[in-house]
């Protein structure tokens, strides 16, 4: 055993949501492997913060066996950030879900130090109305091309992921368990649904947790999410019978699809989905430059601008046709004769 001083390294709650959980196997196996023939990786340490063998250094001061160190020098969190994406994506055990958000994370690091290096270099550029330097001097694709050349991504998958890991990071603030789910994949959540679910308001998530208690489901679909959050909100205070009834009934048969009598199901979540298309067309608008982009790319996104544009038109016909506002407004309009 050893006979040294162990150093007491710290661990960094930032950092530890980058590292998917091991499984139970996985931490006999290796506490029982460091036993038997020492630790042989070295625990990676960033100002006394470990970046990498978290487990490691946590076994070999329960059992006092010798470990090495490797002091890693980094300017900056995005640089450390960056490391510890880079060592997890290594393993072949994450999830989907924690890849995503690793990529995602990736990109945000990479994003930031390319920026602070080029403040560093230009001190005296103007940022832009977000606090941000501008695409003109740190290109989104070009650290989304170089990650995804690095994992076999397309840019645009890079960018994508970046969208999902700070929807996640903000359901975080709301509901660490339900994200954590997410992440361990315990519970499916599509990525855009992960991206409205992340805007839901606190009250609702809490809602949703309670059924999430129960055990009763692992998917969430968000038209079918905002329904059952409604239909299923209880009153607050003593609870009578009628409640336990209905909390009971909830908690056996989970969430399986929305009562066939809800005739508004498809406008509410249509209505919820919107804002969000529209924050990406603007994003997409302030971001691009749509001087760089390639014929066919803008080609592609003009049919399909033009494809939704009548799709929007038709709805609004039909919207207006079965709106008795709108009629009574009309029938005032023609008796007035204006």
């Amino acid at each position: 055993m050893n006979n040294r001083p162990v150093p007491e390294l710290q661990t960094d709650p930032e950092f530890d949501e980058l590292i998917q959980p091991r499984e139970e196997k996985y931490l006999e196996e290796l506490e029982e492997n460091i036993f038997d023939h020492g630790c042989r990786e070295p625990v990676c340490v960033w100002n006394g913060i470990i970046l990498d063998g978290r487990l490691r250094y946590k076994i070999c001061t329960k059992w006092d066996i010798h470990f090495n160190i490797r002091r890693i020098m980094f300017e900056s969190r995005d640089k450390a950030v960056s490391f510890i994406c880079h060592e997890q994506l290594k393993r072949t055990d994450l999830t989907g879900e924690y890849k995503k958000y690793l990529i995602g994370r990736l990109f945000r690091a990479d994003m930031n130090t390319a920026s602070d290096e080029f403040m560093k270099n230009h001190p005296d550029t103007e940022l832009n109305a977000d606090g941000q330097v501008s695409q003109k001097y740190v290109r989104k694709t070009d650290i989304a091309t170089i990650i995804g050349n690095e994992f076999n991504f397309g840019f645009s998958t890079v960018t994508k992921y970046d969208i999902y890991a700070r929807a996640v990071d903000d359901l975080k603030r709301k509901s660490p368990e339900i994200a954590e789910k997410i992440l361990n994949g315990k519970l499916r959540v599509s990525h855009e649904n992960i991206i409205e679910l992340s805007r839901l308001p606190i009250e609702d998530i809490n809602g949703l947790k309670r059924l999430l208690d129960s055990g009763s489901i692992d998917r969430i679909g968000y038209s079918q999410l905002r329904h059952e959050l409604r239909w299923q909100r209880l009153p607050t205070g003593k609870p009578d019978s009628r409640r336990i009834k209905r909390e009971k009934e909830s908690a056996e048969a989970g969430i399986k699809q929305m009562p066939a009598t809800d005739p508004d199901a498809e406008l509410e979540s249509l209505k919820f989905t919107i804002p969000s298309w529209s924050k990406t067309i603007s994003r997409t608008m302030e971001l691009t430059d749509f001087p760089s982009t390639s014929v066919n790319a803008r080609r592609e996104v003009k049919m399909q601008l033009l494809n939704l544009t009548r799709k929007i038109t038709r709805l609004l016909s039909q919207l207006e046709e079965d709106d008795p506002d709108d009629r009574r407004t009309d029938s005032r309009t023609n008796a007035t004769g204006h």
